[in-house]
């Protein structure tokens, strides 16, 4: 509060002023904020929010970066059935924070794979606010996260019914349309791998198109402690004070 009044400048990482208030009581199951402050705040996906020289900027969620970066570019050329959506999410340990928890013990995540929130994830809201500035028809998601046996990363596999008469190569146009000055989104030919984007900002997205099925089905990873994350809110930063979008990144670190 005291930051705010002061209008000093937030990136705020934690989930508190991403949603409506109603909204956010429910799905988080606490009391939100003041609508005064909520408004202040402008979610901040970096490649589509205008986050330059807003200050108060809400860092969108793991989940959510990677699912909407994912299915952008399908609903704003309007090649998908907008409520056809299935989203299998899937994280790395260090997306369920650092608190000690039955589920985290090593024994019960090593060599093991677990869905969990089922229809319940705090991020569907969120989700579906962000897709619906994409297309206003969209109405709702089905979405399921599971917790993957590794440190971290997260694989979004998303799929949608195609329109009539769309190609494959309507919806590599799309891709390459909307993320053609995206420093920080690469369209890859071959489906993208975890591997390929820990310790770094970038988000790699591939699809496949099943023509007999008319299902698009499109996969995105990224690391969920930096694009996820910290390495989306530096990103957020260097837009808000007009730097270069890609400052900092260079030489990430990496020491999971």
């Amino acid at each position: 509060m005291e930051f705010v009044e002061a209008d000093f400048p937030i990136i705020d990482l934690s989930g508190d002023h991403r949603l409506p208030a109603r909204s956010y009581e429910k799905w988080y199951g606490k009391v939100p904020t003041s609508q005064e402050i909520l408004d202040k705040f402008v979610y901040g996906l970096a490649e589509f929010a205008d986050v330059k020289e807003k200050f108060f900027i809400a860092n969108p969620g793991c989940y959510a970066t990677a699912t909407s970066l994912a299915l952008a570019p399908l609903l704003l050329e309007k090649l998908i059935e907008p409520n056809s959506i299935i989203i299998d999410a899937k994280s790395g340990l260090t997306g369920a924070g650092k608190a000690l928890s039955e589920s985290s013990h090593f024994v019960n995540v090593h060599d093991n794979y677990v869905t969990y929130k089922l229809n319940h994830h705090q991020h569907i809201p969120e989700i579906v606010q962000q897709l619906k500035t994409f297309e206003q028809s969209l109405d709702y998601i089905q979405f399921s996260t599971s917790l993957l046996p590794v440190n971290r990363g997260i694989m979004a596999t998303c799929y949608a019914r195609i329109k009539d008469d769309i190609t494959d190569l309507d919806i590599e146009s799309a891709f390459t349309k909307i993320y053609a000055d995206k420093p920080f989104v690469r369209i890859q030919k071959e489906l993208p791998e975890l591997h390929n984007v820990i310790g770094s900002n970038f988000t790699d997205i591939g699809f496949a198109y099943n023509p007999v099925s008319k299902i698009v089905t499109v996969i995105a990873v990224i690391d969920n402690l930096l694009k996820g994350a910290a390495g989306q809110a530096v990103q957020n930063l260097n837009i808000m004070l007009g730097w270069d979008e890609t400052s900092g990144f260079t030489m990430a670190p990496s020491y999971l």
